[in-house]
């Protein structure tokens, strides 16, 4: 028996027809389904549809005892499904029901026809390193993407005090500054100039926003380093964010960032290139003019 569970984003209107034909091949006297139930209200009342559901998983981000997990949406929905199997190592498969979409790399029109491959083993999977945060020495959380200290108010800059090891880095006078897995370079850390990183790169991307100094740039440093890092702002206090979960956090406190021991397993339905979808997702492969 396959236990399952379907983890959606609550934007789906337009896939009635996606959804109905998943169901319809997870509808296995060997499949075991699972779903929160706002999903299933969602199925039930939006979509007509009405599936054998085994459970309900938890509301919270209570640990999923899963085979695999099926994420239906964007990149922010594989995100969340993610943290609910980060220590487990269940695989996640993403169906892309969203936009752009780099963790679900593939569409759910291309993913479907292939569905059969859970049941009989001819899927591959790869592993995508993650970040383990700490606040003043205890255990905070865990990202995929990223960890972002970021300012609260628009006008004035932080100051962030980086150290490497028990070594002094830099002191980034800025909005914010991004630390990334190879995974999350084309995510946040995109956005404000960082390089791209191909997901087998063992490293971690330190990436400031909208520094005060011209020669702050983003750095590359290997994936075994421990980063440390205190805040100086005008209100005495700063944002954490956690792959888009975001706190509230004193100026005093002190971050510490490492490479988690624990991993995502993300599983692909037929042969992986991120370099395929590199062009696909950035439009490399269009023509520069027409």
């Amino acid at each position: 028996m396959y236990k399952i569970a379907l983890i959606a984003s609550s934007h789906l209107a337009a896939h009635a027809a996606h959804l109905a034909e998943l169901l319809h091949l997870l509808d296995r006297p060997d499949v075991s389904l699972w779903c929160d139930r706002s999903f299933h209200r969602t199925l039930t009342t939006d979509f007509d549809l009405h599936p054998t559901i085994a459970g309900y998983i938890p509301a919270d981000y209570t640990p999923l005892d899963m085979d695999f997990v099926i994420s239906l949406g964007g990149d922010g929905t594989l995100l969340r499904a993610a943290r609910r199997v980060f220590a487990e190592g269940t695989p996640v498969l993403g169906l892309n029901m969203g936009r752009l979409g780099f963790l679900t790399d593939r569409s759910v029109q291309e993913a479907l026809p292939l569905l059969s491959r859970l049941f009989d083993g001819t899927y591959t999977t790869e592993h995508r390193m993650l970040l383990s945060v700490e606040v003043d020495g205890a255990h905070y959380g865990e990202a995929l993407n990223d960890v972002a200290l970021l300012k609260r108010e628009t006008g004035s800059m932080i100051t962030l005090y980086a150290r490497l090891a028990d070594t002094e880095l830099a002191s980034y006078e800025c909005d914010g500054l991004v630390i990334s897995t190879p995974s999350g370079s084309t995510a946040y850390s995109l956005s404000a100039y960082g390089p791209l990183m191909m997901p087998q790169v063992r490293a971690m991307l330190i990436t400031p926003i909208a520094p005060h100094s011209l020669t702050m740039r983003p750095l590359v440093i290997p994936e075994d380093e421990t980063i440390d890092l205190t805040v100086s702002a005008r209100n005495n206090t700063f944002l954490i964010v956690l792959d888009g979960q975001t706190k509230i956090l004193p100026c005093g406190a002190k971050i510490t960032i490492r490479k988690s021991v624990n991993s995502l397993c993300l599983l692909h339905l037929d042969s992986h290139s991120f370099t395929d979808t590199l062009r696909k997702k950035l439009l490399w492969a269009a023509p520069v003019r027409e």
